[in-house]
């Protein structure tokens, strides 16, 4: 089993590619690219610690935001850096000031989104308490901030009710939700492996992730539904053994859709053609990530 990355695809990247992307895909190749991937992601930090600046090209307002924060730890799990580092501190402490001590949530939306080019699912709206990206962003902060810090004990508050909120939940959960909550029992499972009610979250997860899976594979390509990788975004992890044949279905259905590129197009679009461009090398370089983390990419 694999595929042997081709120079049609790196080619098609690097066409679309930002330098984070770049980086990212020489990354993903040679390794050893920590360093200068953590450089380039902190040009989109700005002062106060929190990112900005179309991080995610789905918006681009230069302010921080919660989302554009939890973009960065995004990637900022992918590599090797020092939680001592004085930027990445700055980063915890934007998240302390902008956390809403009622709901003990971050807001994914914030108002100056509609000063600048946005999609229209980030477009400012009042909204109520979710745990995208606050679970997330939590579980990022039990993994690597001080653990004396009244971020990390009030992060630590925020994983619990999140655990109790999975292991409670009857409904399905939106995908977005259930991908935020999933990257946060990733990010505890060390600190959380001796707690019972994380125990029972982690079978309980599971069951959450058959409910928001698209089962009919013929959309997986062609609408934007939630498929396995939606979900998974690490190997070993939360869900990756459970849907592990089910992924490398969604590998082999996905070779089979590439465009006369040699990529993955979009399934969503708001009709920015920079947004567009962008996200056509990042859905490239994610499934490429992913396809080798289980043994998928030779």
């Amino acid at each position: 089993m694999g595929i042997v990355l081709q120079g049609k695809m790196i080619h098609a990247i690097l066409n679309y590619a930002r330098p984070i992307e770049a980086l990212r895909l020489k990354h993903l190749i040679e390794g050893n690219q920590d360093q200068a991937l953590l450089e380039e992601l902190l040009k989109y930090q700005n002062e106060d610690g929190g990112f900005g600046h179309g991080l995610e090209p789905d918006f681009w307002n230069p302010n921080s935001s919660p989302i554009q924060t939890w973009t960065a730890m995004t990637l900022l799990r992918k590599i090797d850096f020092h939680v001592d580092d004085s930027r990445i501190i700055k980063m915890f402490s934007y998240l302390e000031k902008t956390l809403d001590m009622e709901t003990l949530t971050w807001p994914s939306v914030i108002p100056s989104n509609d000063d600048y080019p946005h999609a229209p699912w980030w477009k400012y709206k009042q909204e109520d308490a979710s745990y995208n990206p606050t679970a997330s962003i939590a579980g990022f902060v039990l993994k690597y901030a001080n653990p004396v810090s009244n971020l990390f004990r009030l992060s630590n508050k925020i994983c619990r009710q999140a655990i109790d909120f999975i292991n409670q939940r009857v409904e399905p959960i939106e995908v977005h939700e259930l991908r935020c909550l999933m990257e946060m029992m990733n990010d505890t499972k060390n600190l959380y492996q001796a707690y019972p009610p994380y125990k029972k979250a982690k079978a309980k997860i599971i069951l959450l992730m058959d409910d928001v899976l698209e089962h009919d594979q013929k959309k997986w390509f062609q609408s934007y539904v939630p498929k396995p990788s939606s979900l998974i975004k690490v190997h070993p992890g939360i869900g990756s053994d459970a849907y592990y044949d089910l992924i490398i279905e969604e590998f082999e259905l996905a070779m089979k859709h590439l465009n006369d590129e040699g990529l993955w197009t979009p399934t969503f679009s708001w009709g920015h053609p920079d947004s567009n461009r962008i996200w056509k090398a990042i859905i490239a370089i994610e499934y490429l990530e992913l396809m080798k983390q289980f043994g998928f990419l030779a």
